[in-house]
């Protein structure tokens, strides 16, 4: 494990601006994340990225855990059904399925998989690019390019806006119509997103959320195997089951612009939800179809079943709520 004494020099400062010194390719974000999961030590004691050093403590860094084996990934009959998995090949394109709990991309500081890492393994394509990412509690469809190609064929539709994604959510509140976010999003740094209060977001930064289902508070019951909540907080009175359409999308798009409008993601604590998971972050949202030109993408929702008898009818209203033609929604 890497390690070494602060210097007399560095006294006082936080443990992630000192850091640079032993992780210097990292970037601060990442010298954050090392901290926040427990990779780094000072004088044996795991601390956080606050953490103000003094003159001779010993600081040391762990190992990234290693990839776990092939057939507990991907790419076997034996797998279980929410396992990373490959949905679609249409080169230069290549379509896959996320799990909640699986992060996207591999960043410092994570000890845990990531699907990009995964990538070379699922596709057999040793340079395959993964071209969006989901957050790790979000489930659904993500894209990668096979080559230079793909990835420029992609971001081109992206940036045209002849991409569509649409999402399920599950949400704090009744939802009573369809409603537009059209707020401004801050993305710049920061755990959170800000929504602005201006209105009029350019069209790719758009979320159109309908509602699809009301559920009573009983629906909670099926979800809490999936979701652990603690015993704090008044539970809702009604959950909304939504669709959330987007185009290009930004970080935290889909989270930030429905808790702005009063309805945050069920299990969404960093934006308000008024119950919480036992451990770490957890919430329903799941990418369920991306729409290309000429090409469509659809990924099976993983806690579905979990709510059909809550909700009878509610497969019915999601398959019509997917069939709609692309742009049917702007």
């Amino acid at each position: 494990m890497p390690c070494w004494t602060v210097l007399p020099e560095e006294e006082g400062l936080r443990l992630d601006h000192v850091l640079q010194r032993l992780l210097p390719d990292i970037g601060l974000r990442g010298r954050r994340r090392a901290c926040a999961s427990g990779l780094v030590t000072v004088n044996g004691r795991p601390v956080r990225e606050a953490f103000k050093v003094r003159a001779g403590d010993l600081v040391e860094t762990m190992p990234e855990q290693p990839l776990p084996p092939a057939d507990e990934t991907a790419g076997s009959a034996a797998l279980s059904e929410d396992a990373a998995r490959v949905l679609k090949i249409r080169p230069p394109l290549a379509f896959l399925y996320k799990p909640a709990g699986l992060h996207s991309v591999s960043l410092a500081g994570r000890p845990c998989p990531s699907l990009e890492r995964l990538l070379p393994r699922l596709l057999g394509v040793p340079k395959a690019l993964l071209l969006n990412r989901l957050d790790c509690p979000t489930s659904g469809i993500a894209a990668a390019a096979l080559d230079n190609r793909g990835e420029a064929l992609y971001r081109e539709a992206e940036n045209a806006g002849r991409l569509e994604k649409r999402y399920l959510a599950l949400l704090e509140g009744e939802l009573p119509e369809t409603l537009l976010a059209d707020m401004p999003l801050n993305c710049s740094g920061g755990k959170h997103v800000r929504v602005l209060s201006a209105r009029g977001a350019a069209p790719l930064r758009q979320t159109l959320i309908t509602p699809l289902a009301l559920l009573d508070g009983s629906a909670l019951k099926p979800l809490t195997a999936l979701l652990p909540i603690l015993k704090k907080g008044r539970p809702p009175a009604a959950v909304t089951l939504a669709g959330c359409v987007i185009a290009k999308g930004a970080r935290h798009q889909i989270r930030a612009h429905c808790a702005a409008l009063g309805f945050p993601l069920l299990g969404d604590r960093r934006y308000g939800s008024c119950l919480q998971p036992e451990d770490g972050e957890r919430f329903f949202l799941h990418h369920a179809l991306l729409c290309l030109p000429g090409l469509r993408i659809q990924a099976p929702v993983p806690w579905l079943a979990a709510l059909e008898a809550a909700a009878p009818g509610l497969s019915l209203r999601i398959t019509d709520w997917l069939a709609l033609p692309a742009g049917t929604h702007t």
